[in-house]
């Protein structure tokens, strides 16, 4: 395994100064949910997707998109996958009280899958789960979230360790804005502090399917809006673009092949040049079946993540939480 050669004194040090900004995946809550890589090959075949890149979300969202004339029924449909499938994993569970699991499966339309997850079946257990990833980022004196998740589970982290969080969404599309709820809407006025931080979501919510940037189409849609908007005072808080171009960015849990890591260098860190040099957690190469030469893989990804200021921790999230953890209370 490569060397890692991080300075914890200087990321714990600008925890201390505010200025550590977490950049959050949607990887790392489905893969706290569901251990195995079956989710995405079980929606492709649901959907009788033709292709063989069946752990694509992006490119399976945007042929569901297509065949079905409505990018909107795409996204329920896949929304929907979600909740049965996290219901079905917990029925299979001998201890689980299943009288209650038949009484949630009965009220699962009126569920969003974070509503599901976290106050009916407590998964993750926030309160228990103490080495969670997200439950680690939750303890910290983090004043801003970013997040590519579609749902809540951050929130549901910083709740179970007293903090009162506040949720906005960035609308990516035209009329989006108009749409959503005055509390997830973007507040000028709203100051982020450690007790009362700000969950900044840049792909929408799963209670509002039409916000989420799914297909291939929307990711497009969202690099070439977000490009302008970083540039239009009043549009994207102040907060949020100062932390992107001037705070200690961990990018958590992002797969280098997906479409929301590229377009989120793309459009929201390259050429940043203030920014301090940043931290991306990547998979540890022997885990990649498709690399096959380690070294020169190494060298891509350090070049690739070098050209954008960042520095690449090889490991999992886990265990780069973990150490995180052990030096912040260290002091």
């Amino acid at each position: 395994m490569p060397t890692n050669n991080v300075d914890w004194y200087f990321i714990i040090d600008q925890i201390h100064q505010k200025k550590c900004t977490p950049v959050i995946s949607n990887q790392i809550i489905i893969e706290s949910l569901f251990s195995d890589d079956s989710l995405m090959p079980a929606w492709a075949d649901s959907i009788n997707y033709p292709l063989t890149d069946q752990y694509n979300l992006t490119r399976i969202a945007q042929f569901l998109s297509v065949t079905q004339q409505d990018p909107v029924r795409a996204k329920s449909n896949y929304l929907h996958f979600l909740k049965r499938s996290l219901l079905n994993l917990a029925q299979q569970n001998s201890e689980a009280n299943q009288n209650f699991l038949s009484l949630v499966r009965n009220e699962l339309r009126s569920l969003t899958f974070s509503q599901l997850a976290t106050e009916r079946l407590y998964l993750p257990n926030f309160k228990e789960e103490l080495d969670h990833p997200l439950s680690i980022l939750a303890a910290l004196d983090v004043p801003i979230y970013l997040t590519t998740s579609h749902h809540t589970f951050i929130e549901a982290a910083l709740r179970a360790v007293g903090k009162t969080p506040r949720t906005e969404v960035y609308a990516w599309q035209e009329g989006m804005e108009d749409n959503l709820p005055a509390e997830f809407k973007t507040n000028l006025n709203f100051d982020p502090e450690v007790q009362t931080p700000l969950v900044y979501h840049w792909h929408g919510l799963d209670a509002y399917p039409d916000s989420l940037v799914l297909t291939e189409d929307d990711h497009l849609e969202f690099l070439v809006n977000v490009t302008q908007d970083l540039q239009e005072p009043g549009v994207i808080p102040s907060s949020v673009r100062n932390a992107l171009s001037s705070s200690l960015l961990l990018l958590l849990g992002y797969d280098l092949h997906a479409w929301d890591l590229r377009v989120m260098l793309q459009g929201l860190i390259k050429g940043k040049p203030r920014r301090p040099r940043s931290f991306a957690i990547q998979i540890i190469p022997e885990s990649q079946a498709s690399i096959k030469s380690l070294e020169h893989f190494q060298e891509y990804l350090h070049k690739y993540f070098g050209q954008v200021r960042f520095d690449v921790y090889w490991g999992d999230v886990q265990s780069f939480m973990q150490t995180l953890w052990a030096e912040w209370e260290a002091g």
